[in-house]
């Protein structure tokens, strides 16, 4: 069954005084092959929230989450196998928390990617299931960046141009835990952390600033 779920809001500027202005919304969907496409644009952006975080429960769904504007923000929770999900944020203040599968249902086969463009970037993923792929990109500016995926055959990519990145990636479970970064510039550090039994492959390419990195793989 395939339930189609899309949601706008903009605000514009004539609507009200900038500081009024708040694009907020909350949703729980519960059912399998689901399609939600959330679009915001304006200032306030905020979907869900750090205490009840919007969710979506049941496998083989697509969601799309677009974010433009001042002060975007994002808690979502998704439980359930083979789900495909792609957030992009443009502006300021960005903060995203994603988290996939819990202690009694699995992310399984989830791909999940990330496009950030500017600026004050907080993304924060916690997957745990098997054969997720986690692929994030972004453009500046002061980044912080902590994915913990667990799970068996784990894959994760990251690319980062600028700024002040601080990146940490914990990936724990059996087989296959694959890290690709190729990062530009600035202020970098890298704290990488894959473990057990057998296949740890890692690619790290970095060209300036400031770099202190530390990996650490374990069999």
């Amino acid at each position: 069954m395939l339930r189609l779920f899309t949601f706008a809001m903009m605000l514009l500027a004539l609507a009200a005084p900038a500081s009024a202005q708040s694009n907020s919304v909350h949703i729980d969907q519960i059912g399998s092959s689901n399609v939600i496409d959330i679009t915001q644009a304006g200032s306030g952006n905020r979907i869900g929230s750090s205490v009840t975080p919007s969710s979506i429960s049941g496998s083989s769904s697509t969601v799309t989450i677009t974010q433009t504007g001042d002060t975007n923000q994002l808690d979502y929770s998704i439980n359930g196998g083979t789900n495909t999900v792609t957030m992009s944020y443009t502006g300021n203040g960005n903060t995203a928390t994603l988290t996939c599968g819990n202690n009694t249902t699995s992310c399984n086969d989830a791909t999940i990617t990330h496009t950030i463009i500017g600026d004050d970037n907080l993304i924060s993923t916690i997957l745990a299931g098997n054969a997720i792929s986690n692929i994030l990109t972004v453009t500046g500016n002061n980044n912080n960046i902590s994915t913990n995926q667990s799970g068996d055959n784990k894959t994760q990519n990251m690319t980062l141009t600028g700024d002040s990145n601080i990146v940490v990636a914990t990936q724990a479970g059996i087989g296959q835990h694959s890290l690709t970064m190729s990062v530009t510039g600035n202020s970098n550090t890298y704290d990488v952390s894959q473990a057990g039994a057998v296949t740890n492959t890692l690619v790290i390419n970095t060209q300036g600033s400031n770099n202190s990195i530390t990996v650490s793989q374990s069999n």
